[in-house]
């Protein structure tokens, strides 16, 4: 539970601090991480400012959420640890107390297939974190603080962490922090101009997740018009949540393109595909109009190639796994073209990027759609509307609220819920943290190439200002959405999606610690960016800073290759991929063992002196272990089950079929 208020209460002696600001899905990841490896005295603050989010945020909380809003992803792929994906499914069906949950759910067995109640994924968060916490090491603990962050600032060679408690008496109190990971999640709602005049109407939701909202849908009445605008998964949340709480009345679904999400078929399999380059970028220049005409052409080149019927199984996937290919020209296209003309393309199509990148399970996509449909004795209840909104505003006492459109007639509703997604520009947030960090101290600077979220390194850490690295400053969660589009290809929901944040988590949590450990080392170098995805790479890099005296250099570098890939990587993932922390102590001790017995090898065979073996060693275990998270990360690969559920994974996907 979370610590009562009062002031820093001070780590103990020769105890380093990692503060997490925000303990939603992101930051309680980050904090699990941490504690599966931190091996020295260390203090993990993790800061919440709304309980009803804490270990699941906006996803995920149980403020935001009732029992009916399933998670869009089946739930042998849900699992917290990419290593081992049986763990969600283990859990759920031997570990977890389900006395808190509704009858359908309590004798429920779980399968590689199933869908997953949001409230049953916040308390594996919960139950995960409370784990990792209890088999951490002696001397590394967990210290859990519900308050608003109001201001990070650099102090001491460290930074300073300023929230103001949530508790009775209130107070503002400084954390001092040696690195901090901020999991502040998205930031406000969108609201468009035309929202200005109902925004506080109680007959208008400006956000279907906030705190209250589950209240506001119980109080519509059941025969009221309900008009949504924007048609992304909120707005089948949103109808989802009306429905649970009872509504039979007209639900209006409006977006300017009319694009909706598709539903998965019942068998679906995900499927990962490879697609050619596509010709277009084969142009000198990537105009706008090349990029849209481009890529039409291509779409429909390959429904033909892969013979798409309309209505078929394969129509309703064919968007996802196309743009899933596409990745790597994605980050092509953003590195050669106008920055401007990337941030218009998003944003104008913004919404068929979304609706195509993802489909939606049966059971969330199915309320919307049968209701779409209607049936006998059931009448159809939602309607999806294309077509731009100019106005709104309360009529009737403010009892009701009419809607403008452009060049079609008005509509007049009963209430109005905005689901049209969350700012992602940083350059003004209105968030008070992220003002500070952006506009105050610089220590953060809006992502360059889409403007979507802030710039960051290969490993979540801020880019200030003036291009340098924020120095033990970090981010994960939505505010990396612009460098998972230019980084990694990765559109719509995918930019903030389980996978991609699970990625995150470990891999920043795993660089705070190496950071941590490496702090006083000055044998320590600057590593280049992207060389941990190779372990050539990675050795020949090592080799050169010792050698270039050939064929001296040869030998030192297969000799560093052939280490690495023999005994480093595959001790490096045994650590990795430990189950508790007596296996990870003893595969860290195996692991720091072999490393020193190397570089004693490596200083008699070479004739290098202890300093120079000593650093060889220092930087390829570094590299090794950067680049067993990074294959960890790997979302194309699927680990190995070893467990009752191995006879349900497709262990290799089937390419182009």
């Amino acid at each position: 539970m979370p610590d009562p208020p009062g002031r820093d209460r001070g780590a103990a002696p020769g105890t380093r601090r990692v503060t997490v600001v925000g303990a939603g899905f992101s930051g309680t990841l980050t904090a699990i991480r941490l504690l599966h490896f931190a091996d020295a005295p260390l203090e993990i603050c993790l800061i919440e400012r709304e309980e009803g989010y804490r270990y699941g945020g906006v996803a995920f909380g149980w403020a935001s959420t009732n029992w009916e809003h399933m998670l869009n992803i089946q739930a042998g792929r849900i699992t917290l640890r990419r290593e081992r994906p049986e763990d969600f499914l283990e859990w759920a069906n031997e570990e977890a107390d389900r006395s808190g949950w509704p009858r359908r759910w309590q004798y429920h067995s779980f399968g590689v297939a199933c869908v997953v109640p949001r409230r049953i994924f916040r308390q594996y968060l919960a139950e995960r974190l409370r784990g990792a916490a209890a088999d951490a090491h002696a001397e590394v603990t967990l210290r859990e603080l519900t308050g608003e962050v109001i201001d990070v600032r650099r102090r001491d060679g460290g930074y300073t962490v300023r929230y103001a408690d949530a508790g009775p008496q209130g107070g503002v109190h400084d954390l001092p922090s040696d690195q901090v990971v901020l999991a502040t999640g998205h930031l406000a709602p969108v609201q468009a101009p035309f929202h200005h005049r109902v925004k506080d109407s109680a007959r208008f939701l400006a956000d279907p997740y906030a705190p209250g909202a589950q209240d506001w849908f119980r109080a519509v009445g059941a025969e009221e018009s309900v008009l949504v605008t924007g048609s992304a998964l909120s707005a089948f949340d949103t109808v989802v949540s009306l429905v649970h709480a009872g509504h039979r009345g007209q639900i209006l679904i409006c977006s300017r393109g009319g694009h909706l999400h598709g539903t998965y078929p019942a068998d679906h399999e995900h499927d990962i595909w490879q697609a050619a380059r596509p010709a277009f970028l084969n142009a000198g220049e990537l105009t706008p109009e090349v990029v849209v005409e481009g890529i039409r052409a291509e779409y429909a080149r390959l429904r033909e190639e892969h013979g798409v019927e309309p209505g078929s199984p394969l129509e309703a996937v064919f968007p996802e796994r196309v743009m899933k290919a596409w990745e790597p020209y994605v980050i092509e296209l953003v590195s050669r073209m106008d920055a401007g003309d990337v941030r218009m393309l998003l944003d104008r199509y913004k919404s068929l990027i979304v609706t195509s990148r993802t489909s939606t399970v049966q059971e969330i996509g199915g309320v919307v759609r049968s209701r779409m449909r209607g049936y006998n004795g059931a009448p159809k209840t939602v309607d999806v509307l294309s077509a731009g909104v100019q106005d709104m505003r309360p009529i009737e006492d403010g009892t009701k609220i009419r809607v403008v459109f452009d060049g079609r007639p008005d509509v007049v509703v009963d209430r109005v819920v905005n689901c049209l997604g969350n700012k992602t520009d940083y350059e003004r947030p209105d968030h008070p943290l992220w003002n500070g960090l952006v506009n105050g101290h610089g220590y953060a600077r809006p992502q360059t190439s889409t403007h979507r979220g802030v710039e960051v390194g290969p490993h979540g850490e801020l880019i200030a200002a003036d291009g340098t690295t924020a120095a033990d400053l970090f981010g994960v969660g939505p505010m990396r959405q612009g460098d998972e589009t230019s980084r990694r290809g990765r559109l719509g929901a995918f930019v903030f999606s389980i996978g991609t944040l699970r990625n995150q988590c470990f891999d920043t949590a795993m660089e705070v610690l190496r950071r941590l450990r490496s702090a006083s080392d000055e044998e320590q170098m600057d590593i280049p960016d992207g060389i941990h995805h190779c372990l050539i790479r990675s050795s020949d890099w090592i080799a050169a800073d010792l050698t270039t005296e050939e064929p001296r250099a040869t030998r030192l570098r297969e000799r560093l290759q052939g280490y690495a890939h023999e005994r480093g990587f595959p001790n490096a993932l045994n650590h990795l991929t430990a189950q508790d922390r007596t296996e990870r102590r003893k595969y860290r001790a195996i692991l720091d063992e072999d490393l020193a017995d190397f570089g004693a090898d490596l200083a008699r065979e070479f004739e290098l002196t202890a300093p120079q073996a000593r650093r060889a060693v220092a930087l390829l275990a570094t590299l090794v272990e950067k680049h067993a998270v990074h294959s960890l990360c790997d979302i194309t690969k699927l680990a190995g089950w070893d467990s009752q559920y191995s006879g349900q994974v497709k262990y290799a996907p089937k390419k182009g079929a």
